[in-house]
């Protein structure tokens, strides 16, 4: 991945494209439970770094910021019933699929914060520090939260598994 030391130009978003598309999407996804609106708040988030004058300090945190942010918009504009959202599990191999929508289970057992920095860190592979950046909090409230969160999965998914 070439260094920000320029103008972010089309073949350098390609090649960024490229490399983080499927975390980015995974993220997005986690935000949104729609494979649509994931891909769309992507390349938005990516068209929006062609149009910043100059260097772009850390791309990646850049990257899911403007995702975020732009999820957060998009949440404050549209009146979204949360019963006509589904959970994408499209993603998720189909022998593993059963395990895939338990997680996800579990995962809507937990504060949309907590559960933000479980696919941050779990799904996307993001560190705690890149964590830090992308949600402008410090790495021990990263690392705290998710701590907490992975407590709260496992008896989630225990209780899922006695009740199954």
């Amino acid at each position: 991945m070439p260094a920000p030391t320029h103008a972010i130009s089309r073949e350098w978003i390609h090649a960024f494209y490229r490399a983080h598309h499927r975390a980015l999407a995974a993220y997005a996804a986690s935000l949104t439970r729609s494979r649509d609106d994931a891909e769309d708040l992507v390349h938005e988030a990516l068209a929006g770094m062609l149009e910043v004058r100059g260097a772009i300090e850390n791309p990646e945190a850049y990257a899911y910021r403007a995702i975020r942010n732009r999820a957060i918009d998009r949440a404050r504009r549209a009146v979204r019933v949360e019963a006509a959202r589904s959970v994408d599990i499209g993603c998720a191999p189909p022998a593993q699929a059963r395990d895939w929508t338990e997680l996800c289970r579990a995962l809507e057992t937990l504060s949309p914060a907590a559960a933000e920095v479980v696919v941050l860190h779990a799904r996307s592979g993001l560190s705690f520090p890149q964590i830090a950046a992308v949600l402008e909090e410090p790495v021990g409230t990263v690392s705290a939260r998710y701590s907490r969160a992975l407590t709260e999965l496992r008896a989630a998914l225990a209780k899922e598994e006695q009740h199954g």
